[in-house]
């Protein structure tokens, strides 16, 4: 099992860095390892906490209303774990997780294993990104990829390999960008909806994104997982 690294304030437990770990395909082990290393809060939305003991992860909390995860044996081998019951049915298990994050203290959020699984399901998700991108730094991670919303105003910096494929979405067509250290480069470029901005490529070891205006979703491919 992981290290259980928690802090409790007031009898909860809190933390800067939340790793959320949906209820969709399972990440691999090594990169549920990366990410746990990394975060010091581990979140895992109801029958997520089974691939997190599959793969020696300790989940700190685990939440949702119960009905995807054998809770009895689930709490039967995480004795230090807190279980919190989010019954609210008008929100699927993520967003509420992503609730409770914020009110343990959350400034950055990492979700995974939220592909997979229901169409709908996935396409809310993403969606999550759009919602709540603004409340903290927000990301969704796969072992093939990672995604974020970003909005006008943010300057972001990807650390990349050449060959990584870069791609801008822009949901609702308003969104204006910069994108450099790629092989079409692009100068405040008003991005409409649609495929343009999909396939990018990385030429340098840095990628740089301005949104003069808009949202978009960014997602970075790393070559060496896309082969």
């Amino acid at each position: 099992m992981t290290e259980n690294r928690h802090k409790r304030e007031g009898g909860q437990t809190v933390g800067k860095r939340v790793l959320i770990l949906a209820n969709g395909d399972s990440p691999s082990a090594s990169l549920l390892a990366r990410l746990s290393a990394t975060h010091d809060l581990i979140l895992a939305t109801d029958g997520a906490a089974h691939y997190a003991l599959e793969h020696g992860i300790e989940p700190h909390i685990v939440c949702g209303d119960f009905d995807s995860v054998h809770l009895e044996r689930v709490q039967s081998v995480l004795p230090h774990t807190e279980f919190v019951t989010t019954p609210n049915q008008d929100r699927a298990d993520l967003e509420k997780a992503l609730h409770l994050a914020r009110e343990r203290g959350a400034e950055s959020v990492t979700i995974t294993g939220a592909a997979g699984g229901r169409v709908d399901h996935l396409l809310a998700n993403f969606i999550l990104l759009l919602q709540y991108h603004t409340e903290f730094s927000l990301r969704i991670v796969d072992d093939a990829s990672e995604v974020r919303a970003i909005s006008e105003g943010a300057e972001t910096l990807l650390n990349t390999t050449p060959g990584d494929t870069i791609s801008l979405i822009s949901p609702s067509g308003n969104a204006r960008v910069s994108l450099t250290g790629v092989q079409w480069v692009l100068e405040d470029y008003l991005l409409p909806t649609g495929t343009m901005g999909v396939s990018n490529v990385a030429i340098s070891e840095q990628v740089a994104v301005k949104v003069q205006g808009g949202t978009l979703f960014l997602c970075h491919l790393p070559l060496v997982l896309t082969k």
